[in-house]
């Protein structure tokens, strides 16, 4: 059956809640940590990566450099593939409204509030006599060396987004209605659209290095070869939910055909990255566009395929987590970076370190996420009470 669950075809799919879908999410937040984490301790790290470890291992590399392709584009089909039935349930003005207060004032107050403070590590963690905070606010991160959202940007980027969405289901919502009937994608189809995330990669990689950040917009920071992709996967997952895929009768991923597919670009990807040079030729450029979009794509299917057959259910190791992997997201850097500088100069094992300053990361994180969450639900809930006596 090609490793996939027979219950899936009746399972929660049709019936309830896309259990796979919270633990895949999940799963993602939880691999951001540890990615953020490892970025410290490559060989190579960027300059300007927050903490940077005296210990470093070339697996590091290999690991971000292979991570990063994918678990950005995952989370934005995920968002995609739940943005319409939300749309369609409550209209426009009211998810509009929705989204301002849970993305986008979140996104307001990480980039003026913390993303300060988490690019002022840069100096704290290098230098004996860091700049008074103060003057490094106003020499240094509100300039447009140095300016950027942190993570935060994934909120900027969502948030646009949206508006674009509900921009154009405004002016036609009849493109954006539901099939009666599943539809189920063909090979050639996968096929195309590797070939156009290859294309939205390419061209910017034409005029901006294959992982530079640009944040002179203010008002949303991104990755130019990145862009166009998330918002390719933000789409596919609109066009997922339209056609039923991961519905009792329509497209379920088998993990068998992707396993082979992520297998194959896996071992063309590193092949190719690791004889790589951003001086490379045009032709070679395009290569590399082709080989990091058709990974990507076997990558992001191969992790749905797994996550549906086998986590699309209650009761999984994620579950502790799942409540609250919006929150851990938001505040992972603001722990994370702490503990990586108490250990910067420790003279131990860079594995030890890693794996401590990761479990100790993600146990934190979810436990100040859970307080966070219980702080605005109160907050939600007082308000709600304070209106209802208004009335």
């Amino acid at each position: 059956m090609g490793g996939r669950r027979l219950t899936s075809s009746i399972g929660y799919s049709d019936y309830g809640r896309m259990y796979f879908f919270d633990h895949l999410r999940t799963f993602i937040v939880l691999l951001v940590i540890i990615f953020h984490v490892a970025i410290g301790y490559m060989a190579k790290a960027p300059q300007w990566w927050y903490v940077v470890d005296t210990q470093k291992n070339g697996i590091f590399d290999l690991f971000v450099m292979n991570t990063d392709v994918f678990i950005m584009p995952a989370m934005f089909f995920i968002a995609g593939y739940f943005a319409l039935p939300v749309l369609h349930k409550k209209g426009i003005g009211i998810f509009m409204r929705e989204k301002f207060f849970r993305i986008v004032v979140p996104w307001l107050v990480g980039v003026l509030l913390f993303a300060p403070a988490i690019t002022y590590m840069i100096w704290y963690s290098r230098t004996d006599s860091p700049p008074a905070y103060s003057d490094y606010l106003i020499k240094h991160f509100f300039t447009a060396a140095t300016f950027n959202h942190a993570h935060y940007w994934f909120l900027g980027v969502l948030a646009w987004f949206f508006l674009l969405l509900a921009c154009f289901y405004r002016f036609k919502p009849a493109a954006f209605q539901r099939n009666s009937a599943a539809s189920t994608p063909s090979f050639r189809f996968f096929i195309q659209f590797g070939v156009v995330t290859a294309l939205a990669f390419f061209v910017p990689n034409l005029f901006f290095h294959a992982d530079a950040w640009f944040s002179k917009w203010v008002l949303i920071s991104f990755q130019p070869t990145r862009l166009l992709l998330c918002g390719a996967y933000f789409t596919l997952g609109i066009y997922a939910w339209q056609n039923l895929w991961f519905t009792g009768n329509g497209y379920q991923p088998r993990v068998n055909h992707w396993s082979w597919s992520i297998l194959l670009m896996l071992i063309c990807f590193n092949s190719y990255r690791l004889s790589y040079s951003e001086t490379a030729t045009v032709v070679l450029k395009a290569g590399h566009a082709f080989v990091h979009a058709f990974f990507c794509l076997a990558a992001v299917f191969w992790l749905l395929a797994v996550f549906q057959t086998y986590f699309d259910r209650k009761g999984t190791v994620l579950q502790p987590f799942s409540s609250h992997s919006y929150s851990i997201y938001y505040v992972h850097q603001l722990i994370v970076l702490p503990i990586a500088y108490l250990v910067q100069k420790l003279a131990i094992s860079v594995w030890v370190k890693y794996f401590a300053v990761s479990f100790l990361a993600i146990i934190i994180c979810l436990l100040v996420a859970g307080l966070v969450d219980r702080l605005v639900g109160a907050f939600n809930l007082n308000s709600k009470v304070i209106a209802d006596q208004k009335l």
